[in-house]
């Protein structure tokens, strides 16, 4: 087993057994480790479901399973990089919330991570999921939950100074979003927000809500398709390739379909009020385990404002340690796609960039099996002899990517092992760039500073400034003792260097994670705030955009607590503990 090779020679005998026992029973009655919605590793079933997915299936049930119902520091900074201001909190505190119903754990409602910003002049806008907005009906014995929109926003009109919440509306009929927010806005400064959501008749929906006022209030969404199979989706906007004069729309998204998992996209051409859509890529499966599969996850699409060209990378499984970025491209519109290829010595085929997941593979309960960052002890008891710490925050890898007049930018997190899920592994976060469209790329080169006491980079953003030789990437810093900073590194030469002394620490406190992985009973476990899935702290991605010549860093931060309320059916109960909120920070990088 490929997790196992890490392990003691007397662990690894008996996981080994009980895994085989635990690998049949989990496969016949537990959804979380069967089914489109996982990839094979090692002989685990490793979870790629987002947490907007998790709580739809959690508040609609089995309908939205199956076939869909249509087709840093440490040492100086250059003077031209510098903090403006010291961090903000832009999540209004005062929606947060905790529930109580007799005979039931807490519903502790203080999770607001997960952002997707962007900007026109003084307009900012910050997309986040939050667990505050929640209604639920309780006719003892039953608790049954008639509303939960968890797409949040925040809003500033004057340039990050001021910030006002809410809460994206849900379709007609529905009282429901699910998050996993994506933003985009236009030319005109008209913002648009993709949220996963219900159609008001129990089916999951791909959907986009739009604002003409600078992002104070969203009009109700369109939908872009009705998919229970969707998840992850992500937005983008950029001009016609025909016409350069208009904007363009469009969503890519994952399909977990009985017969494999599908990439989609819609395309609007009328500023969001209709959308097509279709399947743009649906891989097969193969028998050999180290090469790609039918699974794929974190799309990333992104225009080219110079000419309109539309890349779509992306996350492709294989069954092996190894998993792959493909990049797909469109010079019409979205009409045809080809892949770009990157011709690595060794790779499967040529359209393929290798890599190993950052993160060691953890037992996350109800949350299934993923890849973590994490802190403290182990708690004992996880299946398939796989820790299940109490303080962890899951991991993806979606490409950061951006692209201007025909030279591409990407950059991803990658572990330093060899072996998935490796328990002794560090990451990194690399980076590549191409001057010609994808023909040739450079060798990937390594964003973050090695630091002495740094174990950890990872969920990066990736933004160009106006000046097209300065590159901005955030992410996410772990440490030996476990806490959490931003950091964000600046090129000045296109990506070339990304010097130690142009990169600054984003956040003013270095914070540790919550409790999100907390043992009830055998292989039950519940997050802090019981309406987010286990193992969900810092979200599955953060953010950084650039205009009026700054960037604005957002990010899910836990420097704040939360006390846990005293019950006898919770296993933190009492606790004083880290909670997750969304931060925001200008910096000047020339």
């Amino acid at each position: 087993m490929v997790v196992l090779k890490r392990l003691s020679v007397a662990t690894l005998a008996v996981a080994v057994l009980v895994g085989i026992f635990l690998a049949v029973a989990a496969s016949a009655s537990d959804p979380e480790q069967s089914g489109s919605d996982t990839v094979e590793k090692g002989g685990f079933a490793v979870d790629l479901s987002s947490i907007g997915r998790e709580s739809a299936e959690e508040v609609l049930g089995g309908s939205v399973v199956g076939n869909d119902v249509v087709p840093a520091p440490g040492g100086p900074v250059v003077p031209g990089v510098q903090l403006r201001g010291a961090n903000s909190q832009i999540n209004d505190p005062g929606l947060d919330n905790i529930q109580t119903f007799e005979g039931r754990r807490p519903f502790v409602n203080y999770t607001q991570s997960e952002t997707s910003a962007a900007a026109f002049e003084q307009n900012i806008v910050v997309g986040y999921n939050s667990s505050a907005a929640q209604t639920f009906s309780f006719v003892p014995p039953l608790l049954i939950r008639t509303g939960w929109t968890i797409s949040g926003f925040s809003t500033s009109n004057d340039g990050g100074k001021t910030w006002t919440s809410g809460f994206i509306p849900p379709a007609a009929g529905s009282t429901f979003t699910f998050g996993d927010p994506s933003l985009a806005v236009d030319r005109a400064g008209n913002f648009y927000y993709a949220t996963l959501g219900d159609d008001g008749l129990g089916n999951f929906t791909i959907q986009v809500n739009k604002s003409t006022d600078g992002g104070r209030t969203f009009a109700a969404p369109k939908i872009v398709q009705v998919d229970n199979g969707g998840d992850k989706e992500w937005l983008t906007v950029g001009p016609d390739p025909s016409d350069p004069t208009k904007d363009d729309l469009y969503v890519t998204w994952t399909s977990f379909q009985p017969s494999g998992v599908q990439l989609r996209m819609g395309t609007s051409t009328d500023g969001g009020q209709t959308w097509t859509s279709k399947t743009i890529y649906a891989p097969s499966t193969n028998p050999d385990p180290t090469f790609p599969t039918n699974a794929l996850q974190f799309s990333n699409p992104y225009v080219d404002p110079a000419n309109g060209a539309l890349y779509v990378p992306f996350l492709h499984f294989s069954n092996s340690d190894t998993d792959f970025i493909q990049v797909m491209v469109s010079y019409d519109g979205g009409t045809t796609f080809s892949f770009l290829n990157f011709n690595v010595p060794g790779a499967p085929d040529s359209t393929l960039l290798p890599l190993v997941q950052p993160g060691e593979l953890i037992d996350c309960g109800n949350g299934g099996l993923r890849l973590t960052i994490h802190s403290g002890a182990d708690q004992p008891g996880g299946r398939f002899g796989l820790h299940r710490y109490r303080y962890a925050t899951r991991l993806t890898v979606q490409p950061a990517f951006a692209a201007r007049n025909g030279i591409l930018y990407m950059a991803w997190s990658q572990s330093d092992s060899s072996v998935f899920g490796d328990p002794n592994s560090h990451s990194n976060i690399m980076f590549i760039r191409s001057s010609n469209g994808g023909q040739t790329w450079t060798s990937p080169i390594q964003v973050n500073p090695t630091v002495a006491g740094d174990t950890q980079h990872v969920l990066p953003s990736l933004t160009l400034d106006n000046d097209p030789q300065s590159v901005h990437v955030s992410y996410y810093t772990q440490h030996s003792d476990g806490g959490i900073d931003v950091d964000l590194a600046n090129s000045h030469d296109r990506g070339s260097t990304f010097p130690t002394n142009r990169t600054v620490r984003v956040t003013g406190v270095t914070s540790a994670l919550p409790p999100t992985n907390n043992v009830i009973s055998g292989f039950s476990t519940t997050n802090y705030d019981r309406s987010i899935q286990p193992c969900y702290a810092l979200g599955e991605y953060q953010s950084v955009e650039s205009a009026n010549g700054h960037l604005y860093v957002a990010w899910g931060d836990t420097r704040n607590t939360v006390q846990q309320p005293v019950n006898p059916l919770d296993p933190i109960s009492g606790l004083l503990h880290q909670q997750t909120d969304v931060f925001f920070q200008q910096v000047k990088a020339q």
